[in-house]
């Protein structure tokens, strides 16, 4: 019991070597995985984070397609969206597409929240599938019985960030028109 005076000097060795590979792996780590995340956001507007962007895009791109698939809406006008060019952005691509589009729809798509597509980085897009859709007419003849092969569209709507990373990523919703021949 009186020897117990502190610790011996092989002790202080091995309490400090592991100390600094504790260590070295922690910068090690962190390193790493800060390459992954190497943008960091000064401003992050009305963004919630992935997971709950996500959930408000869905809530609008569902908005946006039950809007679109109605028969009101014609096939002109859904080829007037695909084909508007708004600046930089791809063809059928808008940060508020509520105004660009023309749609009688709320800017902000979920009440009581200031959150908005083109606050959280995305612009919505509206794209065509391969299934391209028949005129209204030969629809209605169609649903008569008359023989057609005329067929509803299908159609994307998508989320795109202005750049894919951890924390932006794309999202897309597949919607037929006219609803009532889908």
């Amino acid at each position: 019991m009186k020897d117990q005076s502190g610790m011996s000097l092989v002790e202080i060795i091995i309490s400090m070597t592991l100390l600094s590979l504790f260590f070295t792996t922690y910068s090690g780590f962190v390193e790493i995985s800060s390459r992954f995340n190497n943008k960091e956001k000064t401003d992050l507007n009305n963004s919630n984070g992935l997971l709950i962007d996500h959930h408000y895009l869905f809530i609008t791109l569902e908005k946006y397609s039950d809007f679109l698939s109605q028969a009101g809406i014609t096939l002109n006008d859904i080829n007037t969206i695909k084909e508007k060019q708004i600046g930089t952005l791809p063809k059928g691509c808008s940060l508020s597409p509520h105004i660009d589009w023309e749609l009688p729809l709320e800017q902000k798509p979920i009440t009581g929240s200031n959150w908005k597509p083109s606050n959280a980085g995305y612009a919505i897009c509206l794209k065509s599938s391969s299934i391209n859709e028949s005129s209204l007419s030969d629809l209605v003849s169609k649903s008569k019985g008359i023989s057609s092969n005329a067929q509803p569209g299908l159609y994307f709507l998508l989320a795109l960030p202005n750049e894919v990373t951890i924390d932006q990523l794309p999202i897309r919703k597949l919607f037929c028109r006219p609803q009532p021949f889908c």
